[in-house]
């Protein structure tokens, strides 16, 4: 968390939304208690950040101490000070199989993004600010590293009209998901349609060979150019198990949502 910090003048913003990587068989191992195993990182992240706002104040905060100590004598009121605060409000803690193959077992890859938005220039793009901290198995030393990820850089282009209008989407990582705008789901694509789709309808994938592939995660189905997709979800003795079924995309796809909203997908060629 302390790492992708975004200081304001009234108060600095943690990232909301952490993907936790996990070598395959770790993912298999660990699949039936992601639910509490994110609902206790929600948990520690919470105590971390009440833990931070108990500390010294944030930079901005430090900077402003001086001009703020010059007005005490002339009877102005202080400003409150700055908090530490959770930039959606709550946390997104998302378990994800690693979709590049540069994790061991035992090997854990923490994501967390921040998106800025979109620059004036004409034909720059959104961008999104990305920390990654890697784990090894056996090593005490973390790895942090840092980028901003430009949407001319994005590895696939997807189209699709909600009740915002017509919208251009940018897929800038190895994977996203698809759905419906909630409060309390997080997806990485959000439509803004009718509750036909689901919060997490689908899943997209950029393998580590290059393919791209889609999974269906919804209740009123997924639809590959017209044709319907496997699900992926099974409710088997009273719980919901992913199958893991995923469907290899062409290079140019229609992508249907229970019928609803239609995703017009092109992988863009970058070499």
């Amino acid at each position: 968390m302390r790492q992708g910090l975004e200081p304001l003048v009234t108060k600095t913003l943690a990232p909301s939304l952490y993907q936790v990587y996990l070598h395959s068989e770790d993912y298999d191992r660990l699949r039936t208690i992601f639910g509490e195993l994110e609902a206790e990182a929600a948990k520690l992240l919470d105590e971390e950040l009440a833990r931070m706002n108990r500390g010294p104040s944030p930079v901005f905060g430090r900077l402003l101490k001086p001009f703020r100590k010059g007005r005490e004598g002339n009877g102005e009121p202080q400003a409150p000070a700055m908090r530490y605060v959770s930039a959606e409000g709550r946390w997104f803690i998302r378990f994800q199989e690693d979709p590049n193959g540069s994790l061991a077992p035992g090997d854990i890859e923490v994501v967390s993004e921040f998106a800025q938005p979109p620059s004036a220039t004409y034909g720059a793009g959104s961008k999104t600010r990305r920390i990654s901290t890697t784990r090894r198995l056996g090593s005490t030393d973390m790895v942090t590293r840092q980028e901003t990820v430009d949407s001319q850089g994005a590895l696939a282009r997807i189209g699709f009209t909600d009740k915002r209008g017509p919208q251009t989407y940018f897929m800038t990582k190895g994977e996203i998901v698809i759905g419906r705008e909630a409060p309390d789901v997080w997806v990485d694509l959000r439509l803004d349609t009718l509750p036909d789709v689901s919060r997490e309808h689908a899943r997209l994938q950029r393998t580590p060979e290059g393919r791209f592939r889609l999974k269906d995660l919804s209740k009123l189905g997924t639809t590959l150019d017209g044709k319907p997709i496997p699900r992926s979800l099974e409710t088997l003795h009273g719980e919901v198990k992913d199958f893991d079924r995923w469907v290899d995309l062409p290079d140019r796809a229609r992508i249907g949502l229970a019928g609803v909203v239609v995703l017009d997908f092109e992988r863009i060629d970058r070499t």
